[in-house]
């Protein structure tokens, strides 16, 4: 008597994977460039300059066009300073000393352009108070008489006085290597300023408590014109970083020294009324770092999401050359499956068994129990 086995509750066991097999190995270079993917996109997250790339801000783009004149070098600008006698006679005193320089297009001809232009350019201070005013050399005593005589011109100037039209065009060039030209008269100055902050309080001029101190960059120059204004439009920003294009109607005063970075640097110094500017409709805020981390978080979130699909996808499914193996042993198994003989089932073999051991057992008694 023959039986079958009983149908096993298990469901079949899943072949082993074949990692050799091109499937297989495209699977785990997915999983590795997920994983060199998250690290990029964190690393980039992470530069401020990404940030910038995607929510650009308009304004800290710079006017590149030219004035067509010849950029003044870093080493004319930098003010040398020399030990010697002071105008008190005490030795070894420091001050500052401009150094002569050389004939140029600029410089050539300047006093035929300034009487020239003596007409068409009045000057806003007496001849008298503006021949003590000295470049290359920080806010002296006196100074200050000139200096207040343009402040009071431009605080009682009407509208017309202070329009374009009475104010020529100047750029960093003509400033600086015609400072005796222009001294004292009304130019306009256009560009991007930097940096806007007020003046604190001097005790030798109480003018100075009100007014802002701007640094404009103009065209392609790297240095700045530092301009003093009155008055600030209502909405203008103020900081040590800011990036808003402007123009002035300004009486320029000296080359005036100040600190930097590099050593002691001269910048055309102006003094202006009112600034020019229009708020743009919408202002470009600046991106906090709040927002930063939490477009690193999202990121990140989106790369593990990411990493996480395709493991799972790749973990519930067979790759295509399982799958062609399979189809093809199945086949085979059901192309032979008439010539496969079951045979004997193991509870059918041990009964024979059995049957044969008492068979011979009864075979030897019997011999046993025979007279011999």
């Amino acid at each position: 008597m023959y039986s079958s086995n009983p149908p096993s509750s298990k469901p079949p066991r899943k072949p082993a994977r074949n990692y050799f097999a091109r499937g297989e190995q495209l699977r785990l270079l997915m999983l590795v460039g997920s994983l060199g993917l998250v690290i990029m996109l964190m690393a980039r997250a992470a530069d401020p300059q990404t940030w910038k790339w995607i929510a650009p801000d308009n304004a800290e783009v710079a006017d590149q066009s030219g004035d067509g004149l010849t950029p003044v070098p870093a080493e004319q600008i930098r003010v040398p300073r020399r030990a010697v006698a002071a105008d008190n006679g005490t030795e070894g005193e420091f001050r500052m000393v401009a150094d002569r320089r050389p004939a140029t297009p600029y410089t050539l001809g300047s006093k035929k352009e300034e009487a020239k232009n003596e007409a068409k350019t009045e000057r806003w201070a007496t001849d008298e108070a503006l021949a003590n005013v000295e470049d290359s050399s920080p806010f002296r005593s006196v100074d200050f008489d000139a200096w207040a005589q343009i402040f009071d011109r431009l605080t009682e100037a009407n509208a017309k006085d202070l329009s374009a039209e009475n104010a020529p065009p100047a750029q960093f060039s003509q400033l600086f290597q015609q400072s005796n030209l222009y001294r004292g008269k009304l130019v306009t100055v256009s560009g991007t300023i930097r940096r806007c902050v007020k003046l604190p309080p001097n005790p030798l001029d109480e003018r100075a408590g009100n007014l802002w101190q701007m640094w404009l960059f103009s065209g392609a120059d790297s240095s700045p014109m530092v301009v003093y204004c009155m008055n600030l439009p209502e909405g203008f920003p103020v900081g040590n970083e800011i990036h808003q294009k402007v123009s002035f109607q300004a009486v320029y005063f000296k080359k005036w020294v100040y600190a930097a970075k590099g050593g002691t640097m001269t910048a055309p110094l102006l003094l202006a009324r009112n600034v020019n500017w229009q708020a743009a409709p919408s202002l470009q805020r600046e991106i906090t770092s709040a927002e930063i981390y939490a477009g690193i978080a999202g990121t990140f979130v989106v790369a593990i999401g990411i990493v996480g699909f395709v493991w799972w996808n790749s973990r519930h499914r067979d790759s295509q050359v399982e799958q062609m193996m399979r189809q093809r042993n199945r086949q085979q198994f059901e192309q032979r499956a008439d010539e496969i003989s079951v045979g004997a089932s193991v509870r059918d073999q041990l009964g024979e068994l059995s049957a044969q051991m008492k068979k011979t057992s009864s075979t030897v008694e019997t011999d046993e129990q025979s007279p011999s």
